[in-house]
């Protein structure tokens, strides 16, 4: 049994891959992404603690690998984790380092975000975006999250559920109409085209069956072309339990 911490992104020489992050009893376990490879898991409802970051860059599984009634983290693991506060925008946490505010077009919707400046364009290919552009770089973290809001309270989302996150646009018209009516400034990229992965497909699902062979994936979605998978922090993962159609 494990849970899922999250979908890494890794740059290569052809293009940005994924790998799948999981967390046990003390330890961790990362599984390809590749195109082609073949699984057979089951995502449940079922939550476990992912551990914490004591430490930009650096994580630690949950001693005792808690199960959790909701969220992806058990009260004393949250408790230790250096970027608690800040997710939730509490103005007391000063990160230190340079900070960048983007827009991301996600399908047909435009958020706003926050992210280290050195994590361009990697927040963006985590997130799942089609385009975005880089409005705001080299703040400290506090102006950062306050340029964020500013943003929000005047319209632009600072989420998007995964539901939304399909099907890819291969139009970046929302974002350059979003850069329009704010008044901001910044080049258009077309994230989709610095991956390995083919437009993601598939019914979004939030638990069940994945079964065959990998064809893409999306931000925190992965895709067999029937089923796409949004790969929730805690969900936990376990050998599969029911049967699928290829099981008959």
């Amino acid at each position: 049994m494990r849970s899922v911490v999250k979908v890494a992104w890794q740059s290569s020489s052809n293009g940005w891959k994924a790998e799948l992050l999981l967390a046990g009893p003390g330890e961790f376990e990362r599984w390809s992404l590749s195109p082609g490879r073949s699984f057979n898991f089951e995502i449940t409802d079922e939550r476990r603690c992912t551990g914490y970051a004591p430490a930009p860059g650096e994580r630690t599984p949950c001693p005792e690998f808690k199960k959790i009634e909701r969220g992806s983290q058990c009260p004393e693991c949250r408790g230790k984790d250096i970027y608690s506060d800040y997710v939730r925008g509490d103005d007391r946490t000063e990160l230190e380092g340079d900070f960048s505010v983007y827009l991301a077009q996600i399908s047909d919707k435009v958020k706003v975000g926050v992210t280290r400046s050195e994590n361009v364009p990697k927040r963006w290919i985590e997130q799942g975006a089609d385009h975005a552009t880089e409005i705001l770089s080299g703040l400290e973290s506090r102006v950062a999250l306050e340029n964020e809001s500013n943003l929000s309270e005047e319209g632009l989302k600072e989420r998007i559920r995964k539901e939304d996150k399909l099907p890819s646009n291969n139009s970046s018209q929302a974002l350059e109409e979003a850069l329009k009516a704010y008044d901001l400034n910044g080049e258009v990229v077309d994230v989709n085209e610095k991956t390995v992965y083919p437009e993601a497909s598939g019914e979004i699902m939030r638990k069940g069956l994945f079964q065959g062979e990998l064809e893409s994936v999306k931000g925190q979605i992965i895709s067999n072309g029937r089923v796409a998978l949004a790969l929730t922090s805690g969900k936990v993962v376990k050998k599969p339990e029911q049967k699928g159609l290829n099981s008959f």
